[in-house]
């Protein structure tokens, strides 16, 4: 303690150089929403997806996505669309099953079902993980409202949108919060101040230094 107190403004000046280092830092840390990455390495999940990767060389499917109302030519318009998306690496519908240009009633009607119902069809996707947001973006712009979308990469660009949105309402409420309950209970205004300073250094910090790991979890970064 009477190290710091007679040398504070060399503790001070690195303690500013190491938050501002850090606050650089943080905006290189990657934020995983994926939930699988959660998932321990023995569980069945994770290991049926480690096997798919080592097996298949393109990427697991990780969304569905259907447009309502359409006929086969209009679908296949529609397939190219997604294809032409920034961050679609592959799209599959039923012309990658059987020949669509055919009558599909004589098909096996299991197998256009599972891609074209009711004038419904269903497209599987592989979306590329770090382009996740903006392509299901351009992709609910291509398919409208009244589309529908399911999957890994939905579930998971909604996480991105929802944590964000909250932590944005939860930082602007609790900055006024902390402040009024600093200020009632301290002896001067600029404890309060000092006080959120300081706070606010230990989370820079304590973002930047995930560095080190190369990502942190959602849940951790929402809290921090």
């Amino acid at each position: 303690m009477k190290f710091i107190l007679k040398h504070k403004y060399v503790v001070i000046a690195i303690f500013v150089v190491i938050t501002v280092v850090c606050a650089i830092a943080s905006a290189f840390v990657k934020v995983d929403y994926n939930l699988m990455d959660y998932l321990p390495d023995e569980s069945p999940s994770t290991v049926a997806l480690n096997t798919m990767k080592k097996e298949y060389s393109t990427g697991i499917p990780n969304a569905r996505v259907m447009v309502k109302n359409v006929s086969v030519p209009q679908a296949l318009e529609y397939k190219e669309k997604l294809k032409a998306v920034d961050g679609v690496d592959e799209v599959t519908w039923l012309d990658d099953a059987i020949n669509v240009y055919q009558p599909l009633e004589f098909a096996e009607q299991k197998t256009v079902e599972e891609y074209y119902k009711d004038k419904n069809a269903l497209f599987t996707l592989t979306i590329n993980e770090d382009k996740q947001q903006q392509a299901l973006k351009e992709v609910r712009a291509i398919i409208g409202e009244s589309g529908a979308m399911s999957g890994d990469a939905v579930n998971t660009a909604t996480a991105i949108n929802l944590t964000t949105a909250e932590i944005n309402k939860i930082m602007v409420l609790l900055v006024i919060v902390v402040f009024a309950i600093l200020i009632l209970t301290t002896t001067s205004y600029f404890d309060a101040v000092i006080f959120l300073i300081t706070i606010g250094a230990a989370i820079f910090i304590n973002r930047g230094t995930n560095l080190f790991f190369g990502k942190i979890s959602f849940v951790t970064n929402a809290a921090g």
